[in-house]
């Protein structure tokens, strides 16, 4: 019999899969003027609701490509928060997904181990 999900990790699902709608919505207000980065993001988005579908299953592992992945986005935000007077909406919801990543993880390390 397979065991119960752990609700961390549910918790931390729907946090990752509010990452994945944060950061496709921010994509589509500011496509035009974020042109060239355009498939990034969405491949940035698809990635982050992949976790989320990872952590509705349960994978242990995933808090350390979370994390990975967190720290990755917490250097990419230094650029977007220099330009933050020209594209404030699109920095602010870029910190945004930023801290539902971070808020995310410490749900994934605080499930007890089996």
């Amino acid at each position: 019999m397979q065991e119960p999900i752990h609700k961390n990790y549910k918790i931390a699902a729907y946090l990752l899969f509010t990452a994945s709608a944060v950061t496709l919505t921010n994509h589509m207000l500011h496509y035009a003027k974020h042109i060239a980065t355009g498939n990034l993001v969405l491949e940035t988005a698809l990635l982050i609701a992949i976790l989320g579908y990872f952590a509705l299953l349960g994978k242990d592992w995933l808090k350390w490509v979370l994390t990975f992945i967190t720290v990755i986005s917490v250097f990419a935000l230094q650029p977007i928060l220099k330009d933050f007077d020209a594209y404030p909406v699109y920095s602010v919801l870029s910190v945004i997904t930023c801290a539902l990543q971070i808020i995310a993880m410490p749900f994934l390390f605080l499930v007890p181990k089996l």
